[in-house]
C-alpha cells in the first residue's frame, strides 16, 4: 500500500524541504504537494538536510482531488478541538490498516485545512498538546512519521478486501451527482445543500463501499435523474 503525506498549499518552501527530512527520517510515506505557493526548490533543498530523494519523488498537483482521487483512506489533520479526533497514534494504525493507498492531509502554515476541506476527510486526527495546540507544519508531519514508524513494526499485512473498495474519486463522483438530484428533489436546503449532503458521504466513507455498491447508487441515481 502507498501512504501519502499531502502538504495542502504550503507557503514555505522550507517547510516542505523541511517535511522531506522528516519522511526521510521515518521513511513513513511519499510526499504529495498540492498548489505550493511560490516553490523554490533551493529553498526546500537548504531544510532538507539531504533529503534530496524524497524531493526528488514529490509529487506537486494542482487540486486536492488530485491528489486524493485514488484514496481508500484520507486522515485531515488540525491543530482545533474536533471530537472524535484521532491521535498520532491511532492515526498510524488505521492507515496501516488499509488495503490500499492512503493519505494524511495537512494544511497551510497559517490557517490550517479549512472547515470544508476537513468535512471531505474519512477521519480527522490532532496532535495532543499542553499549552499551545499549533505546531509547525514539518513538526506534525515528523510526530504523525514517527508513529507510522513504530506502528510499522508490529503491523501485519492487511487483507486485500473481498471486492474492490471505491476510492475517493468515485465517493466524489457520487456526491456530486446525488447533490444535483437531492437538490431538485427539495430534500436538500438550496441555502446550505452541503451541510446534509456531507453528513451522507461521510455516512458512506465510514460504511467503506465497495467500488459496485458506489457504482450501483450512481445507476440509480441515473434511472431517477432520465424519469423526473
Amino acid at each position: 500500500m502507498e501512504l501519502r503525506f499531502v502538504l495542502n498549499r504550503p507557503r514555505s518552501s522550507q517547510n516542505i524541504g523541511a517535511a522531506a527530512r522528516a519522511l526521510a527520517n521515518t521513511g513513513a510515506g511519499a510526499l504529495w504537494v498540492v498548489e505550493p505557493l511560490g516553490f523554490d526548490r533551493a529553498q526546500a533543498a537548504k531544510l532538507a538536510a539531504g533529503a534530496d530523494e524524497i524531493l526528488e519523488r514529490m509529487r506537486v498537483v494542482r487540486t486536492l482531488d488530485a491528489a486524493l482521487g485514488d484514496c481508500l483512506d484520507v486522515v485531515m489533520t488540525t491543530g482545533r478541538t474536533v471530537a472524535g479526533a484521532l491521535t498520532p497514534e491511532q492515526t498510524a494504525a488505521r492507515l496501516l490498516s488499509q488495503p490500499g493507498t492512503c493519505a494524511l492531509v495537512f494544511g497551510d502554515e497559517v490557517r490550517g485545512l479549512t472547515n470544508r476541506d476537513l468535512q471531505r476527510a474519512a477521519a480527522v486526527a490532532t496532535i495532543p498538546t499542553a499549552h499551545k495546540s499549533s505546531l509547525n507544519l514539518a513538526q506534525a508531519v515528523l510526530v504523525f512519521g514517527y508513529e507510522i514508524l513504530k506502528a510499522r513494526a508490529i503491523a501485519t499485512i492487511p487483507e486485500a478486501p473481498a471486492e474492490p473498495q471505491a476510492d475517493e474519486r468515485l465517493l466524489s463522483l457520487l456526491r456530486d451527482r446525488a447533490r444535483g438530484l437531492l437538490l431538485a428533489s427539495g430534500f436538500l436546503n438550496p441555502q446550505q445543500p452541503d451541510l446534509v449532503l456531507e453528513e451522507l458521504v461521510s455516512l458512506l466513507r465510514r460504511a467503506r463501499p465497495s467500488r459496485r455498491e458506489v457504482e450501483l447508487l450512481l445507476a440509480a441515481i441515473a434511472q431517477l435523474e432520465r424519469m423526473s
